[in-house]
């Protein structure tokens, strides 16, 4: 959707999402980018909507995963359904911010797990997520998805790190 750079507002709309409770601006983003989304050819047959979860301790002390009101609104638009059922974070890990891509990448590795795949397959499911920075979460979260049977998946984000 946006470019994250160091200063400035999608930081601070990010932020504020993610640090400061203000769910609302997940809801926002998802409605304005499904609007933006909802004709483009690849994704019409979008019928799942997958957030990349949270670690369960991470989501009790936030209370919410960021990315939950994003993806259900982007769901809305495509006519799909929005899950946190599939996608399970098994492994607690500290903030990436501050990790090399590396690090990233091997504090992710094996992180999630997928129940039910065969409920999925056959599904083309968009993986929704806050900031694309190394690409390492999206990658583990598809390496789970890899035992669903003939599916297509596709990825958005609220923002990328240029």
């Amino acid at each position: 959707m946006f470019y994250y750079p160091e200063n400035g507002i999608v930081r601070n709309l990010i932020h504020h999402l993610k640090y400061r409770k203000q769910e609302r601006i997940g809801m926002w983003l998802g409605a304005w980018y499904g609007q933006q989304i909802q004709e483009e050819a690849n994704l019409k047959n979008v019928s799942m909507v997958l957030p990349v979860p949270l670690h369960r301790k991470k989501k009790r002390k936030r209370g919410y995963n960021q990315c939950s009101r994003f993806g259900k609104a982007i769901a809305e638009h495509l006519g799909a359904v929005y899950s946190e059922k599939y996608l399970v974070k098994v492994n607690r890990s500290r903030t990436q911010t501050s990790k090399n891509r590396w690090k990233r990448w091997k504090s992710t590795e094996g992180a999630y797990r997928l129940r039910r795949p065969g409920e999925l397959e056959g599904r083309d499911i968009l993986i929704v997520d806050d900031v694309l920075t190394t690409g390492a979460t999206l990658e583990a979260c598809v390496q789970a998805l890899d035992p669903v049977e003939d599916k297509r998946l596709f990825i958005a984000v609220m923002a990328v790190v240029p």
